[in-house]
């Protein structure tokens, strides 16, 4: 199982948790959530890291000694995406460290070094396992390219080689908070980041470059909507008509509306003749639009995906929270694992009802499945969720009921009970 340490970075003291298939982290503001998130991000990357580091040198027939060893051109590529993800690290505290376990010869450390003989304070210094230095000795070359590129089975071949040395099949997509602004922009967002250069690029926060990237990737996949995609990906990865149905319910519950790009245009269409333009559509249907988006997408397709999400209820009314998270978890179920961070009680608590109803006695699950259907049931062996506070993260499951602790779920309610209480006190006592 893999296993992320973080001490002494952003707002985290330390922590130390198994990855499951299914995480879910909720807590204060600035407690270290999406610290979490990003630690994930940047090491479950990393084999990304390394094929594309490979496939540009045999593209561009560097060798080693003009570039160095994959082993060094890989340090480099991380301590330039560790500062990108998480920012300067001068102010950061010298016992920093973050650590990835992948399988028990396998990891990665980040820390930062003292020696002055670095050209900058607090030098990112990047420590990988002997195997996995082993193995990048022995890949320098696995990758050839011809006229026409690098050949279609060399692709899979290194990639597949790469998902066992991790222990990892997953494709990352992280899906960060503050998406309604770059939704609004959605049609001066291609112009923007395609006039802006490299450096410009490179100091935008690195999640947040991949999510646009992709998004811009993708949009025109969507020229015949959901439909389309369903129609170009879905017949060949043998998708059911029944998910199809399941997934194109979830967008017209939480979307009001199907999503279509057109003309250069994002919309979302009320029905076939009616639409309204991405910028002036809600704030909830800007904030959601992009996780319906890539969660059919990759539903669709059948690649196994790790969705990182930041804050999925952002500006949705409860109804539609209680929506997304069951269409989360239906990803979930269709061989997709998910991180999420949220604030919200009825996200939690949904997912509480969904872990709940996978524990019934068989005896009842027909009964239960007409309640919730089975293919949204979370199983409590994939799940985990934890409580961020002041630098600490603790576990937040209960082990008899296999279930979110209630307390965690809506925390605050106990100082607005008590405000309550008081103030109800105080009109007694003046009665």
């Amino acid at each position: 199982m893999h296993r992320l340490i973080i001490n002494k970075l952003g707002p985290i003291e330390h922590c130390e948790l198994d990855c499951k298939k299914f995480m879910t982290f909720t807590g204060f503001q600035a407690s270290g959530k999406s610290t979490i998130a990003k630690a994930i991000f940047f090491f479950r990357t990393v084999k990304d890291d390394i094929y594309s580091i490979a496939e540009n040198n045999a593209l561009n027939s560097v060798s080693d000694a003009s570039s160095g060893t994959l082993k060094n051109q890989l340090i480099e590529y991380l301590r330039e995406k560790f500062l990108r993800v998480f920012g300067s690290s001068w102010a950061m505290d010298m016992s920093m460290y973050i650590e990835y376990q992948y399988t028990d010869e396998i990891f990665i450390k980040i820390m930062l070094d003292k020696n002055s003989n670095y050209p900058t304070p607090n030098y990112v210094w990047v420590e990988l396992s002997k195997p996995l230095q082993a193995f990048l000795k022995n890949n320098s070359h696995t990758l050839t390219a011809t006229a026409l590129g690098v050949p279609e089975k060399q692709q899979k071949d290194f990639l597949k080689v790469l998902h066992d040395v991790f222990d990892d099949e997953y494709q990352v997509v992280y899906i960060p908070a503050g998406r309604s602004m770059l939704t609004m922009l959605s049609q001066q967002l291609s112009y923007i980041y395609a006039t802006m250069k490299d450096t410009q690029k490179r100091m935008l926060d690195y999640c947040t470059q991949d999510y646009i990237e992709r998004i811009l990737r993708l949009k025109s996949e969507y020229a015949d909507g959901y439909t389309g995609i369903v129609a170009y990906h879905g017949i060949e990865n043998g998708i059911s008509k029944g998910l199809v149905n399941t997934l194109l319910e979830f967008m017209l519950k939480i979307l009001k509306g199907t999503y279509r790009y057109n003309d250069g245009e994002e919309r979302i269409y009320i029905n076939d003749s009616q639409y309204v333009k991405m910028n002036f559509a809600s704030s909830g249907q800007q904030e959601s639009v992009w996780i319906l988006n890539l969660i059919f997408y990759y539903i669709v397709r059948s690649e196994p995906v790790l969705f990182i999400i930041e804050e999925p209820e952002s500006n949705l009314f409860p109804e539609s929270q209680k929506y997304i998270t069951e269409l989360i978890s239906l990803a979930n179920h269709y061989n997709h694992a998910v991180i999420l961070t949220t604030h919200s009680p009825y996200v939690l608590g949904t997912l509480n009802n969904l872990l709940y109803a996978n524990q019934l006695d068989p005896a009842a699950h027909c009964q239960a499945s007409r309640i919730i259907p089975d293919n949204l049931w979370l199983d409590y062996e994939d799940f985990d969720a934890w409580f961020l506070k002041h630098g600490s993260i603790e576990n937040c499951m209960d082990d008899e009921l296999h279930m979110i602790q209630n307390e965690k779920i809506d925390e605050i309610s106990k100082t607005i009970n008590s405000d309550f209480d008081q103030l109800l006190e105080l009109q007694l006592s003046d009665e």
